[in-house]
């Protein structure tokens, strides 16, 4: 049959199964919290990341009704009015008459008196022979130049077609006419401006090629100009089709309705948006959105940003018909923390926290249960040796003495008082254990009073005289106290005796004659003084001059049980209870005991309450 074999496992052995047990336990408990807090950190991120894309969604939307609701305004524009001249029928006269056209304006009319179109550069028109005319031109320019005749003598003067390679700035200053006084050059050159931009547009001259043929008479656009939007119809007018439009630069255009709308967003982290021509990737309008630290919301169009705004997409799309040829793209640097993230990392932390205490407070416990458990086994160890030594000699001297081996009155003295000393100690030894534990379950009464610092004296002498004697250690008794003999301490004279012989013990039986081959250290001082701190108390100093104690003893030394080394190799007498008592019964009189590590030695420094 197979046994556990736990009993034969060492402390070293114990304490690292321990260790096992707590890491396991920490892990059990880590890893599906953390588990649990990568989905819940992912699913708080999905939802942010769904209300971003609902919020963009939106400002596309917008930006769609925006758009169509320009177009719509533009397309409510009268068909005739995209000539200089237009034709109006008077039902008095019942005759056409011609009236400029509400387009004519130098300064460019808009739709609507309310709404002005960001980046408009002016309506043109052409017939179905190609003809060019723009309501802010009374003359028609054609394919190869202009009209024949200028305004001042009923025509204008021919002018050759330029290189498109040549600047247009260049091309239309070279074609005005220096005969037209200010306003119609100023004209002309407008007309000639709209034109050569026109005429860059594939599209344009693929539709007037293909002649014109009428749609629903809506607004197409062309976006093979670079810099330039083209909206085109194919309209009625006077039962002739005619192919009308207006041009607008695209980045003041694209501006105006983009920088209201991302305004009116809410979004909680810096948002870069990019209008994109899908056929040519140069044309694109960036868009930076950012909020402001006095809650305001910026919107900039910057030459240069941030490339990590790029690495967090959000939400991609195309706008709607006619401006399908651009793809609209929202992105950010990473997803802000939100509150519900914020209070969720703080539980988190706390919780984790608490686990991390938990599981140490446990660890420890368990350690300390183990080290109680060690001390136990070395008390056993070390008391049945303190135990069966002295009885083992007891038991030898006395047979001795029974059986009348010893004659001599001499060694039969020498034999009583080795007995009478080694039961003296046992009796010590049993009281300390005694006095312990009935200190330990509160049932020990002590109770201080008021002593003569006289009376204190003569007890250390006549307590530790025969400890110190046998070991030939020299006393020294130093009172550092004026008006010694009027002060009174505040003890209890047994327990103050018995604190001061164990203290004297351990320094006469931890006192290593091997190491330390000098009589002169062979001494214990007892020094009587005022507290440095405290008037009210005094202090006693009880110094040895022994090999002294590791920090790491210094931490230990008062603790129960606790003895420094192997109880298996140990040579000292001791059951690690003396030292513990020592501090019960100071802190029992309430007073103060601490150790300080002196070159050479040890120092114990007992604080007691003291009048005059």
């Amino acid at each position: 049959m197979k046994t556990s074999d736990n009993r034969l496992l060492n402390y070293v052995q114990r304490l690292r199964r321990l260790r096992y047990l707590a890491i396991g336990f920490l892990l059990l408990l880590l890893i599906p919290l953390a588990t649990l807090l990568y989905f819940s950190f992912g699913q708080i991120e999905k939802n942010l990341l769904n209300e971003y894309q609902r919020e963009a969604n939106r400002l596309v939307e917008v930006t769609n009704r925006t758009f169509f609701k320009i177009r719509m305004l533009t397309n409510s524009l009268p068909k005739d009015a995209f000539v200089y001249y237009r034709q109006v029928y008077n039902p008095i006269t019942k005759q056409s008459q011609q009236m400029l056209s509400p387009l004519s304006q130098l300064e460019l009319a808009q739709p609507i008196s309310w709404f002005e179109i960001k980046g408009l550069v002016g309506y043109f028109q052409y017939n179905s022979q190609g003809d060019f005319n723009s309501p802010i031109w009374p003359y028609a320019i054609h394919e190869k130049g202009l009209s024949d005749t200028s305004p001042s003598d009923g025509g204008v003067k021919q002018t050759k077609q330029r290189s498109s390679g040549l600047n247009l700035k260049s091309e239309l200053v070279s074609e005005l006419d220096p005969e037209l006084d200010p306003e119609l050059a100023k004209r002309q050159m407008g007309a000639l401006k709209l034109y050569k931009i026109i005429s860059q547009s594939k599209t344009i001259k693929e539709t007037i090629r293909q002649g014109f043929k009428v749609d629903k008479e809506l607004y197409k656009m062309a976006l093979d100009v670079p810099d330039y939007l083209i909206f085109y119809r194919i309209v009625s007018v006077a039962e002739k089709n005619r192919l009308q439009g207006y041009v607008v630069e695209r980045k003041p255009y694209f501006s105006q309705v983009v920088t209201e709308i991302l305004e009116d967003s809410s979004f909680y982290s810096p948002i870069l948006m990019e209008i994109k021509d899908v056929e040519y990737a140069t044309h694109t309008e960036t868009f930076l959105y950012q909020n402001q630290p006095d809650g305001q919301v910026k919107v900039s169009q910057p030459l240069q940003f941030d490339k990590r705004l790029q690495q967090y997409p959000i939400y991609k799309t195309r706008l709607s018909w006619p401006y399908g040829g651009y793809s609209v793209s929202l992105s950010t640097n990473s997803l802000p923390m939100t509150q519900a993230m914020v209070y969720s990392s703080i539980f988190i932390i706390v919780l984790i926290a608490a686990i991390l205490l938990a599981c140490y407070g446990f660890y420890r416990l368990g350690v300390k249960q183990l080290v109680l458990a060690e001390q136990r086994l070395n008390f056993v160890s070390s008391v049945s040796h303190e135990l069966k030594t002295p009885l083992t000699s007891i038991q030898m001297y006395a047979q001795m003495l029974k059986e009348g081996t010893v004659i001599s009155d001499k060694h039969q003295q020498k034999y009583f008082e080795f007995i009478y000393g080694e039961s003296e100690r046992l009796t010590r030894l049993i009281n300390n254990i005694l006095q312990l534990s009935t200190l330990s379950h509160q049932q020990q009464n002590v109770q201080p009073k008021y002593t003569p610092l006289a009376i204190l004296l003569d007890n250390i002498r006549s307590k530790t005289s025969s400890i110190i004697e046998k070991n030939h250690f020299q006393q020294n008794m130093l009172v550092e106290i004026t008006n010694a003999e009027d002060m009174l301490i505040l003890v209890e004279e047994d327990a103050f005796a018995q604190v001061v012989i164990n203290i004297a013990d351990n320094a006469v039986k931890f006192f290593n004659h091997e190491q330390i081959n000098d009589p002169s250290r062979q001494k214990i001082d007892f020094i009587f003084r005022q507290h440095p701190k405290h008037k009210h108390m005094m202090q006693l100093e009880i110094r040895d001059y022994g090999g002294g104690i590791t920090p790491e003893q210094e931490s230990k030394i008062f603790e129960l049980f606790y003895r420094g080394g192997n109880e298996l190799t140990r040579t000292t007498q001791g059951t690690g209870i003396g030292l513990a008592l020592v501090n019960e019964l100071v802190l029992a009189q309430q007073g103060e005991i601490k150790v300080e590590r002196r070159e050479p030695g040890l120092a114990m420094l007992l604080s007691f309450h003291a009048k005059y």
